[in-house]
């Protein structure tokens, strides 16, 4: 049988998505803060993840 859910623990996606995004933004500082990655260094990986995405997505969509 499913078990009811506590309406104050129910979160929205927008809630979700928000929370996620302030702790990699939080994550990513702090690494750059402490010099474990250059500003330049984490830029150049963002720009190469998302092109990742960006692939897999169109190669879903193709496939589909």
């Amino acid at each position: 049988m499913a078990q009811q859910l506590d309406p104050n623990e129910v979160v929205t996606f927008k809630e979700m998505l928000t929370a996620n995004s302030v702790m990699v933004d939080a994550l990513a500082q702090l690494l750059i803060e402490k010099g474990v990655i250059g500003e330049k260094e984490f830029f150049t990986k963002l720009k190469e993840v998302q092109a990742e995405y960006q692939r897999m997505s169109y190669k879903t969509r193709e496939e589909a």
